[in-house]
Parts: structure tokens; C-alpha cells; sequence
């Protein structure tokens, strides 16, 4: 024990003092020296992730026109003024039902002029015929020249080309006065009148609508990208543009071979239920049912162009790293990619993030810090 010498103001002096302080520097000298390095943790990259899911894309949804199979616009050959008309718009007919009729009178009386025109030259043909076979005997007795001959002859052609047009006459004269008459050509029902009775009517001019009833048809007008995708058979819905509730099955029947100002196809569509009653050019929406298999889904972020074809990252979460795969894809809808092999269904792919990470690089997952919905 080294003794301490307490001065007068009451301070420990000596040696010792000095040398206790010398021997601590030295120990936190050698302490300084041997000193541990800090680990370095590496810090694992941040990532966000999506599963591989089926894609669920919106149906495709058109407009249509309701029409029945058979439609007709009844008009009379001939002119003339319409005296009699038998049914009224609504009204149920049956094929070969009279809906209305023309003054006959006229037709009548032309028939009877062709008629008498026909007798006439029919008369005239048969005597065309006797004096020509008269001038023949005469000709092999030697009595007149082959000139008569031949003007008999010529005589009995023109009586025989005025008979046969005598008994055109006759045939289109008995068609006008059938044509005075409207004939219903299938059964169904009248939609629409278009002329008054008593009122004169012109050749061709369209008096009754006819349609008919219970085989309806569904007319829509498809982009041909869609139209490409069906064939006849494939099956559809349909409801009301005013209202969703009733819908009603189709059945797709042909497509045109024409596209419409390059860029739409006319589809027609028959009506499965026959018991559903729809009013005639009714507005549908028709709704192509979507493909029955299931296609897998990734967003289209989450790709990215290789070499050869589309690659991924693939987060392995037992791992907790990524992984480069490639993908083969079938087409990009509404901002997915669609899948055909190369990821399987609930893996998880890299969407945000995968700029700054290597094949086989440790990562984590993005936990967002915020509650806004989003991020």
C-alpha cells in the first residue's frame, strides 16, 4: 500500500496518483485495440407481389335487333283503288287468307278483251291455215306460182304468231285480276297498314306487313375480331335494354361473310324459348357467354421481354427469394396477360420492384405503412 500525503488543502499528492492514471490509459488503450468490427446486415430488397389467378374478364356485351324469321311487305301488282280490306294491324292470318283486295272491274274487263282477242285469232289462224293448204294443192296442180305459195305461207306464220300472243295477253290479263288481291303467303300476323281503304294505290306499292310468329331471330352487328371468335352453335344471352331481369338463351345460327364498313359482321342469333313473346325490332343487349375453360392471369406489369419469350420473377415464399421463369402468353386483355404455361395457379410474381433484383436474389415483400387504400 503506497501511502497517500494529504497537502495542506486537501489534496491527495505523490507518486501513486500519477501512476494509477498511467496504468488506465494503457488499459483503455488495449481495450481500444482489440475491439469487435460491426456486422453488416445486408439489407434484402423490397418487392410487391400478386398471385397467379384465373382471369375474370367482363362479358361481351352487344346491341341486337329482335325480327321474326319470315317478313313480308305486301304490295298489289297492278294499280288501282283499294275497296276492300279485311284485317287490321295485330290481326293473326293464315296462308292463303285474302287481307285485301282492288277494284276488279277493271281486270275483269281486260280479261274479257284478251279472251276476245284470243278468238279472234285463233279464227284467223284457222283460216291462215286452210288457204295456205288450199295454195299448196293448187301449186302441186301447177295452177299458181310459188310467189302465192309463199304469201300463204307467210300469211298462216303471222296468224300463228298473232294467236300465241293473244293467249299471252289472256295469261296476263288472268294474273292481273288474281293479282288485284292480296294473298297472305305464310301465316302470321299483319305489323303494320300502310294504306286506307278506298284510297288509290300504285303498282308496287307496299299496303300490309306481314310477319311471322313464334320463330324469332336476334340480328347484332359484332367487331370481326369478336366475330372470328364464334361459330354457328355457340350459345348466348340476351335481355331487354330496358330491363336485365328476364333473360332469354340464343343460339347462334350463321354470320355474314361481309363485314360491314370493314369493321363489323352481321350475326344472327334464333331465339331458344319459344314461349318468349318479343315485340319485332325490339332493342336487345346480347351477352356472348365467356370462354368455359379456365385461363390463368398475371398483371402486365409483372412482365418482362427476354430473349427468346417473356419472362417473370417468381417469389418463392418459403425462400423468401425470387426466381427467373419464363412464361408463354396467349394475349393481353384488359391490362392481364393471359397464360398458357410456364407459372401455376396461387404463385406469387414479382409486380413492382423487379427493376432492381437479380434471378435468386433474397427479397421481401412490400408492407405498405399507410392505410390508404391503393398502396
Amino acid at each position: 500500500m503506497i501511502p497517500v500525503i494529504l497537502s495542506s488543502r486537501g489534496c491527495a499528492t505523490g507518486p501513486g496518483v500519477f501512476g494509477g492514471l498511467a496504468l488506465l490509459l494503457c488499459a483503455l488503450a488495449l481495450s481500444g485495440c482489440f475491439a469487435k468490427e460491426p456486422v453488416v446486415v445486408p439489407v434484402k430488397r423490397a418487392v410487391k407481389v400478386e398471385a397467379v389467378t384465373e382471369f375474370q374478364g367482363h362479358d361481351a356485351v352487344f346491341t341486337g335487333t329482335v325480327r321474326q324469321r319470315q317478313r313480308a311487305e305486301l304490295a298489289f301488282e297492278p294499280g288501282g283503288q283499294l275497296v276492300e280490306l279485311f284485317v287490321e294491324v295485330g290481326d293473326t292470318v293464315k296462308a292463303g287468307q285474302v287481307l285485301a283486295s282492288l277494284d276488279l272491274q277493271p281486270a275483269r274487263l281486260r280479261l274479257q278483251q284478251a279472251r276476245a282477242r284470243l278468238d279472234a285469232s285463233q279464227s284467223q289462224a284457222v283460216e291462215r291455215a286452210s288457204n295456205l293448204l288450199r295454195q299448196q294443192r293448187l301449186f302441186a296442180a301447177g295452177s299458181v306460182s310459188q310467189g302465192v305459195l309463199e304469201q300463204a305461207s307467210e300469211s298462216d306464220q303471222q296468224a300463228k304468231a298473232e294467236r300465241r300472243r293473244a293467249q299471252a295477253d289472256l295469261a296476263l290479263a288472268q294474273r292481273e285480276l288474281e293479282r288485284s288481291r292480296l294473298i297472305a303467303p305464310f301465316s302470321g300476323r299483319v305489323v303494320s297498314r300502310r294504306a286506307d281503304r278506298y284510297a288509290q294505290v300504285g303498282a308496287g306499292q307496299v299496303v300490309l306487313e306481314l310477319e311471322s310468329a313464334g320463330d324469332q331471330q336476334v340480328v347484332a352487328s359484332l367487331p370481326v375480331e369478336a366475330a372470328a371468335k364464334l361459330q354457328p352453335g355457340d350459345l348466348a344471352l340476351a335481355y331487354r335494354a330496358d330491363s336485365s331481369q328476364t333473360r332469354f338463351s340464343l343460339v347462334l345460327e350463321g354470320i355474314s361473310p361481309r363485314a360491314a364498313n370493314g369493321l363489323t359482321q352481321l350475326c344472327i342469333f334464333k331465339v331458344r324459348e319459344s314461349s318468349t313473346a318479343l315485340p319485332s325490332d325490339l332493342t336487345v343487349l346480347v351477352q356472348l357467354k365467356p370462354q368455359t375453360s379456365p385461363v390463368l392471369s398475371i398483371p402486365e406489369r409483372a412482365l418482362w421481354v427476354g430473349v427468346d419469350k417473356p419472362y417473370v420473377y417468381v417469389y418463392l415464399p418459403t425462400e423468401q427469394k425470387v426466381v427467373r421463369r419464363p412464361v408463354s402468353i396467349v394475349r393481353v386483355e384488359e391490362g392481364r396477360a393471359l397464360l398458357e404455361s410456364g407459372l401455376e395457379r396461387g404463385e406469387w410474381v414479382v409486380t413492382a420492384g423487379a427493376s432492381f433484383i437479380t434471378d435468386g436474389q433474397s427479397v421481401s415483400v412490400f408492407q405498405p405503412t399507410t392505410r390508404l387504400i391503393g398502396n
